[in-house]
């Protein structure tokens, strides 16, 4: 099949420690992640998980853990730009509602339907060579749809099953 949507991996900076405080704080963090994986991915997540006490340290790094609300989960990398807590989160998800608008359109026009709803993991992490399964169903009828992910940006190509 065609390549469809693209995805680059999320990018944002903001200060999650307070001030005169030596570690991150974990909650804001989460609050702040949930946010842009919501607004950017267009993903429904359920949690955000991120570690406490950690040190505020230039060039530091910690992983937050991001499930969806169908149980997909992802890692973001937040790397620490100064000694004030300002981050750098990369979260290197797939845009899952525009990747579903552009598979829904495709397929609408294949098998010649017009009330194709496509469904795929909320949590799709951006990996080359990295396989996604998501449900194509027209009225009671549900077919699968597998894709791969063909390069580290977010392109990717799927059959309909």
């Amino acid at each position: 099949m065609r390549p469809a949507a693209t995805a680059l991996p999320l990018l944002a900076a903001v200060a999650l420690a307070a001030c005169g405080e030596s570690t991150i704080d974990a909650e804001k963090g989460e609050t702040f992640i949930r946010g842009v994986v919501v607004k950017q991915v267009g993903a429904r997540v359920a949690a955000v998980g991120c570690p406490n006490d950690v040190k505020t340290k230039k060039g530091g790094t910690f992983t937050c853990t991001v499930r969806g609300t169908d149980g997909s989960k992802g890692d973001v990398l937040v790397t620490q730009r100064d000694e004030d807590g300002n981050v750098l989160v990369n979260a290197p998800f797939l845009g899952v509602r525009e990747a579903e608008r552009v598979m829904t359109e495709q397929i609408e026009k294949q098998v010649k339907v017009d009330d194709l709803t496509v469904a795929c993991p909320e949590i799709v992490v951006v990996k080359k060579n990295a396989l996604f399964r998501c449900k194509a169903t027209s009225g009671a009828k549900t077919r699968t749809v597998n894709a791969r992910l063909t390069d580290a940006q977010g392109h990717f190509r799927y059959r309909l099953s």
